[in-house]
């Protein structure tokens, strides 16, 4: 698949907020994801299981800093992975991690918002603005996501490194 994004992360204390702000933007709520998301070791990047009520996914990636946000390089992305392709991972990796939140989901047009919330309670935003064609120019991905963040009013100080598992 053909796939480019780009992401910010930023800690998040005015949940309520933000959903209201998003609603008035214009985003639509997709739902509530409990997810479950296993890593496996690879050599390069992460290579992530999603299991979740909303996505469903295997991935293999790598963010990358660019500027002030991060460039997703993605080497595989497939939704709703069958049963076998499962099995697959676990026989071919080793799992060296799992992370379980849930995820508020909202979209607008090529823009993904994510409200997680961590088992400890803590709640984090997570912008992700996308190209599934790999024709827009990364500079108008990059300014959409601060565009966004700016619009939620949230500060470029709470901005954090995007990822909860670190290798």
């Amino acid at each position: 698949m053909t796939y480019q994004d780009f992401t910010l992360k930023a800690r998040l204390y005015e949940r309520v907020a933000v959903e209201q702000q998003l609603l008035a933007l214009g985003f639509t709520y997709i739902g509530l994801d409990a997810q479950r998301d296993t890593y496996f070791r690879v050599s390069q990047g992460k290579l992530k299981l999603r299991q979740g009520t909303i996505e469903n996914l295997v991935t293999h990636y790598e963010r990358l800093p660019d500027k002030s946000t991060e460039k997703t390089v993605v080497y595989q992305y497939d939704l709703n992975p069958s049963s076998q392709q499962i099995t697959g991972l676990y026989a071919a990796h080793e799992v060296v991690g799992v992370v379980e939140k849930s995820r508020r989901i909202y979209r607008l047009a090529n823009v993904k918002i994510h409200l997680d919330t961590m088992a400890t309670g803590e709640e984090f935003l997570e912008i992700e603005v996308f190209d599934h064609t790999n024709q827009l120019p990364a500079r108008e991905l990059e300014a959409r996501c601060h565009q966004v963040l700016a619009s939620l009013g949230i500060a470029t100080e709470a901005l954090l490194p995007t990822g909860y598992f670190k290798q």
